[in-house]
């Protein structure tokens, strides 16, 4: 079993590399057998699954392509056993249109083996005005 401080170290491994844009790092705190899940909201479409490295890594790659983290902040993380909640927010810069949105985040992941073999994403972008 993981430790608590062992999921919290490869969480933070995982949020740095997806901050720097290292898809090599990123890709190496994650199972070969991982299911990688986004949803979004209506102002922000972004719903995809993949599941095994041959299917999440080009979806990794494009995320890192097109969209740059920036001012990333974890709010709260929650880790009981080998699951995790992740509340984090950042600034993300699409680099197709330049636009910069503030965005929620919550991520509920399960790390076995001190790798992650579930990430599952909630995004929410706020708008303009609020």
């Amino acid at each position: 079993m993981t430790s608590r401080e062992d999921i919290e170290h490869t969480l933070r491994d995982a949020y740095m590399a997806r901050h720097c844009g290292d898809l090599d790092a990123l890709a190496r705190v994650f199972a070969p057998h991982a299911r990688f899940q986004t949803a979004g909201s209506d102002a922000s479409p972004v719903a995809a699954l993949a599941v095994g490295a041959e299917q999440y890594r080009p979806l990794l790659a494009g995320m890192i392509k097109t969209f740059e983290i920036l001012d990333h902040n974890i709010a709260s993380m929650l880790i009981d056993g080998a699951k995790a909640a992740v509340l984090w927010r950042a600034k993300i810069c699409s680099t197709v249109t330049s636009e910069t949105v503030e965005t929620d985040l919550c991520d509920l992941v399960e790390v076995e083996n001190g790798q992650i073999n579930s990430f599952f994403e909630f995004c929410d972008t706020r708008s303009q005005g609020a």
